[in-house]
């Protein structure tokens, strides 16, 4: 075997979930190596999650972790992008899977989490779109920035995230109220969450997903019929949801 090969049977054999001995490597050295990598991958999840570990408790969450990183390897040699299939895991796992709240949390968190370290766009600005004759903006689609998501929940995911920081920590939550959310990031990096009207959650989801504005238009439209256009325009505007106009195909 070749250095290069040996490099990456070594590689496999510290990183694989599921791993049988191998001669070629001292079983010993090569276990602390592998715990080692666990337990990075499980600080990374309690860095992501901080939520779902207040919530199950350090223990609980501290075994949880560990039972996703036996079942998920890392596809990656960024940490920073492990852990999106928590959410997920969280809602199979015979433990969690009666917490009905869980992985709309696990998802909030790692929307906050993967837009921060998202790349950076410039945010479509409001004169390029008012240049554009009125009769055609119909017809364009959008680009979205890197970092901004649509959650459409049925738990109150802001109150929840609010109820955990400091500066709002044991405000009322109201299991029973809907908060879909728009999540953005600001001038100065951080993430941002925005609590979305009836219609707002369709409307932003469908330009995300790249329909014209037409049909997102008509998606928020189908959600309510309370459904504000020009609110719901004004709004993607203002935090910087969209990132350019789309060339027509």
């Amino acid at each position: 075997m070749n250095e290069t090969a040996w490099q990456h049977a070594l590689l496999d054999a510290i990183t694989t979930p599921q791993w049988q001995p191998d001669p070629r490597f001292p079983a010993a050295a090569l276990a602390v190596y592998r715990n080692n990598y666990r337990v990075g991958l499980m600080e990374m999840l309690a860095l992501v999650y901080p939520i779902c570990r207040q919530l199950l408790g350090e223990d609980f969450f501290e075994a949880l972790s560990r039972e996703y990183v036996k079942a998920t390897p890392s596809d990656s040699g960024n940490l920073h992008r492990y852990g999106g299939s928590f959410a997920g895991f969280v809602a199979a796992f015979e433990h969690t899977a009666h917490i009905g709240y869980l992985p709309d949390v696990a998802r909030l968190e790692w929307a906050l989490h993967r837009g921060y370290y998202a790349a950076d766009a410039t945010p479509l600005a409001i004169d390029t779109l008012a240049a554009i004759p009125q009769q055609h903006w119909g017809e364009l689609r959008f680009s979205g920035h890197p970092a901004c998501a649509v959650l459409d929940s049925p738990w109150p995911l802001a109150d929840i995230h609010a109820h955990h920081q400091p500066a709002t920590a044991g405000c009322a939550v109201d299991m029973a109220t809907a908060q879909p959310l728009l999540l953005w990031r600001d001038s100065d990096g951080l993430m941002q969450l925005h609590q979305l009207a009836p219609g707002q959650a369709a409307f932003c989801q469908a330009l995300l997903h790249g329909a014209t504005l037409d049909d997102a238009s008509a998606a928020g439209l189908a959600a309510t019929p309370d459904f504000d256009l020009q609110a719901a325009l004004l709004l993607v505007l203002q935090h910087g949801v969209l990132s350019a106009i789309k060339e027509p195909s």
